[in-house]
């Protein structure tokens, strides 16, 4: 069914924004799949903040120029779906990696991020990549350490100079009661 020009320029900007929004695009072929297994597809990636789309690719890819980016022709050919990763690319990865297994007929064809293409063989190793999230954690706690470190050093020799008369002032009442005793025993 042929698409108006008008409906075409609606799809090319909605690809645009997505484009826009998304860490990364990583292609799949959806060819002989059920609509369930579509489904459950789609509900896997909506879960790490992913959407599933059916692509036009002649449009896609001029929603990707435009943004800068070249996708190669290989990628964009046949009948595809894209995910388009909102939040977590390594989980969106795993989710598709997991679904493959129990699908045969879904086909991981590759991902873009950012500029870069990713082939399908290189999949597995960008499911292992930490999330976001987790880099942010591992940044804070190394910019937290030194500080955490500093302050340490610093409050040692305070911590050292109350131990010391704490234990004067232990050693002080010690010596009073051994008076009072003796005195009470005398």
């Amino acid at each position: 069914m042929a698409v108006s020009y008008e409906r075409k320029e609606e799809i090319l900007a909605k690809y645009t924004k997505l484009v826009e929004k998304t860490e990364g695009l990583i292609v799949t072929e959806y060819r002989g799949m059920k609509m369930t297994e579509f489904h459950d597809i789609r509900k896997a990636l909506r879960d790490v903040g992913s959407s599933y789309l059916v692509t036009k690719n002649r449009l896609l890819k001029i929603a990707l120029r435009n943004r800068g980016i070249a996708a190669p022709d290989d990628l964009l050919t046949g009948p595809v779906a894209i995910t388009f990763v909102h939040r977590d690319l390594a989980g969106s990865v795993k989710a598709l990696i997991d679904k493959k297994k129990t699908m045969e007929k879904l086909i991981l064809k590759g991902a873009i991020v950012g500029t870069i293409v990713v082939p399908e063989a290189d999949l597995e190793g960008l499911s292992n990549l930490p999330s976001l999230d987790q880099i942010r954690a591992q940044l804070i706690g190394l910019l937290v350490a030194p500080a955490q470190g500093l302050l340490g050093v610093l409050a040692a020799p305070a911590q050292g100079l109350v131990g010391v008369l704490d234990a004067g002032s232990n050693q002080v009442a010690n010596v009073l009661a051994a008076y009072a005793n003796k005195e009470d025993a005398a």
